[in-house]
C-alpha cells in the first residue's frame, strides 16, 4: 500500500500543470563548439562537396543524355526512365553553407570582426561565394526549370515559391558581376579558395572567371534573347568587354584539383567501368567516320587526336547508343579512358577553350564583330593545349601514352574549313566543338544540346519514355505533396505542361 501511495504521490508531481518552469541552462548547447561559423571551413566544404558529389543523377546522367557514353547493364538513364530527381545535395548540402558564408559577409557588423577577416576579406571571401553560388545555382536551374531561388535556403520558409527560371538568370548575373566587382588585391588570403589558392594574385583570376561565366550563361538565353541590342547580347558583350577580362589562358583556367589521398575523388572513378563503354556516336564523330554504317551525327570528317586522351582504346568501336540487351563483353567496345576515370584527374569549371568556342558563337549570331573563324580555331587549340596540360601528370602515372595528342593545328584547320560545308554553317560547327571540349562534363553538353540542337543525336532505340532525348529531369517527389502550389505553378512554365523529362522548360521553348 506504501508503495501505491508513493506511485500516486509521484504522478500527481510530475502530471502538475501549476508547477514552477525550470531553466536548464546550457543542457542543450552545445559548448564545445565554435562560437562562430567558420567562413573559410563553410566556403571550402561548399566547394569541395559540389565538386566531388557522385552518383548517376548527380554526375553521369546527362553524359548518357549526350551520348558521350552508353550504359551496359543498368540501363534506366540511357533509356530515359522518367522518374523524379532529389534536389537535396544542392540545397541543404552545398548552397545552405555559401548563403551562411554570404550573410556573415554582408552583414556590418562583421565588417571588422577578426574571425571572419582571419579567412580573407569581406569582398574577397564574398566574390568567391557568390561565384559558387551561380555556378550552382544554373545548374539546378537547368536540370529542373523553375526551382525555389528568392526564398530558397530560409530556415522559417518551409514552403519556397519558384522563381521563374528568366528572373533566376538574371539574379545569377547580377550576382556575377557583383561578385567581380566586389573583389580587389589584399593582403589576406582567402582561405576558402580551394580553386585558385586565395592568394592575391588569384582575385584576377576569379575576377576573369566571373565573366568567363557570364558569356556562357547569357548565350544559354540565345533563345529568348536573339537580338544584339538584347539582354543576352548586351550582358555578353559587356562581360567580353570588362576591364577584368575573359579566361584565354591555361594559367587563367579553373579546375578542381582532386586529391585521392585525402579522399576528394574524382567523381568518374567512383563508376564501375564494367557498366559503361563509349558510344559509337561520340567515337565515329570524333574519327570523324562517315561510311555505312557509321555513327557519326556532326559535320566532321577529320580524325580528332584528343579520342586517345577520352577512350581507353582508340582504335575499338564504341557502342550503338540506347539499346535495352547488349549481348557483347563489356570488353569488345572501347571503354573510358583510364585518364577519366582516375581518381586524381582534375577536372574543367571554365576553360580557355570554352570561353573561345562561346565568344565564336557570339559572333556567328552577329553579337559582336569578333572573328568567328578565329575564335573557333583558338577554341580548338586551347582544348589540345589545356588537356595535354592537365592530364599529362597523371597519363604518367598510368603509363598512359599520349604522346600522339599533337596540338591540334591541322584538325583545326579542317573544322574551320567545316563551316563552309555544314548545313548549319559556322554554328553548328562550333557547337559541335563544344560537344567535344566539354567532354566528360556533361551537364554543361547537355544545356548546350537543348539549346542549340547541335550535333544532331537520334533518341535511344529502346527509349521508354516515348522516344524523346529528356529536356530536364522532374521535379523532386517530396515537392508534390509537400510544397504543393509552388510545385504546381512551376509545372505551369513548361512545354507541355507536366512534370515529364521531355517537357522544355523556358529557355528551351
Amino acid at each position: 500500500m506504501k508503495r501505491l501511495i508513493l506511485l500516486i504521490v509521484l504522478c500527481v508531481v510530475l502530471i502538475n500543470p501549476g508547477c514552477e518552469k525550470i531553466d536548464f541552462g546550457s543542457t542543450n548547447k552545445n559548448v564545445n563548439g565554435p562560437k562562430d561559423p567558420n567562413t573559410g571551413s563553410l566556403l571550402s566544404g561548399s566547394i569541395a562537396r559540389y565538386y566531388t558529389r557522385t552518383g548517376r543523377p548527380l554526375w553521369v546522367t546527362p553524359s548518357l543524355y549526350v551520348q558521350y557514353m552508353t550504359q551496359l547493364v543498368y540501363v534506366d538513364e540511357m533509356l530515359y526512365a522518367d522518374v523524379p530527381q532529389s534536389w537535396d545535395t544542392y540545397y541543404a548540402q552545398i548552397l545552405s553553407n555559401l548563403k551562411m558564408v554570404i550573410d556573415i559577409c554582408e552583414d556590418p557588423a562583421n565588417a571588422l570582426d577578426p574571425i571572419v577577416l582571419a579567412n580573407g576579406s569581406i569582398g574577397n571571401q564574398l566574390g568567391v561565394a557568390k561565384i559558387m553560388k551561380a555556378i550552382i545555382f544554373k545548374r539546378v536551374t537547368d536540370v529542373y526549370g523553375d526551382i525555389p531561388y528568392s526564398e530558397a535556403l530560409s530556415s522559417s520558409n518551409f514552403l519556397p515559391a519558384y522563381d521563374s527560371q528568366e528572373s533566376i538568370y538574371k539574379a545569377m548575373i547580377a550576382d556575377l558581376k557583383a561578385a567581380r566587382d566586389g573583389m580587389a588585391n589584399s593582403v589576406r588570403v582567402t582561405k576558402g579558395d580551394i580553386i585558385f589558392g586565395g592568394g592575391s594574385s588569384h582575385v584576377g583570376k576569379w575576377q576573369k572567371l566571373a565573366n568567363s561565366l557570364i558569356l556562357e550563361f547569357a548565350l544559354q538565353l540565345s533563345k529568348k534573347y536573339p537580338g544584339v541590342a538584347e539582354y543576352a547580347a548586351v550582358e555578353f558583350n559587356a562581360a567580353l568587354t570588362n576591364g577584368a577580362g575573359v579566361i584565354e589562358t591555361i594559367s587563367d583556367e579553373a579546375w578542381f584539383n582532386y586529391d585521392a589521398l585525402n579522399s576528394w575523388n574524382n567523381p568518374w572513378n567512383w563508376i564501375r567501368p564494367a557498366d559503361y563503354s563509349m558510344s559509337k556516336e561520340f567515337c565515329d564523330a570524333l574519327r570523324g567516320e562517315t561510311g555505312v554504317g557509321e555513327l557519326n551525327s556532326t559535320s566532321n570528317t577529320t580524325y580528332d587526336n584528343r579520342i586517345i586522351l577520352f577512350a581507353d582504346d582508340a582504335d575499338l568501336e564504341g557502342l550503338g547508343y540506347g539499346y535495352t540487351n547488349e549481348t557483347d563483353a563489356p570488353g569488345a567496345y572501347s571503354a573510358p579512358s583510364g585518364l577519366i576515370l582516375s581518381a586524381s584527374v582534375p577536372l574543367p569549371i571554365m576553360t580557355a577553350a570554352y570561353t573561345f568556342l562561346n565568344r565564336a558563337e557570339a559572333a556567328a549570331r552577329g553579337w559582336n564583330a569578333e572573328n568567328v573563324s578565329n575564335m573557333l580555331e583558338d577554341g580548338i587549340l586551347a582544348s589540345y593545349e589545356t588537356l595535354g596540360d592537365h592530364y599529362a601528370a597523371v597519363a604518367a602515372e598510368l603509363e598512359i601514352d599520349i604522346s600522339g595528342l599533337g596540338d591540334g593545328s591541322a584538325y583545326a584547320a579542317a573544322r574551320v574549313a567545316d563551316i563552309a560545308t555544314a548545313p548549319g554553317g559556322a554554328i553548328q560547327v562550333i557547337c559541335e566543338e563544344k560537344w567535344v571540349a566539354l567532354f566528360p562534363c556533361g551537364f554543361d553538353a547537355w544545356a548546350e544540346w537543348r539549346r542549340t540542337g547541335y550535333p544532331a543525336l537520334t533518341p535511344a532505340a529502346d527509349a521508354i519514355n516515348g522516344g524523346v532525348i529528356p529536356r530536364r529531369f522532374n521535379y523532386p517527389s517530396t515537392e508534390a505533396t509537400l510544397n504543393r502550389d509552388s510545385y504546381l505553378n512551376g509545372i505551369t512554365k513548361l512545354a507541355p505542361a507536366t512534370d515529364n523529362n521531355s517537357s522544355k522548360m523556358w529557355w528551351d521553348q
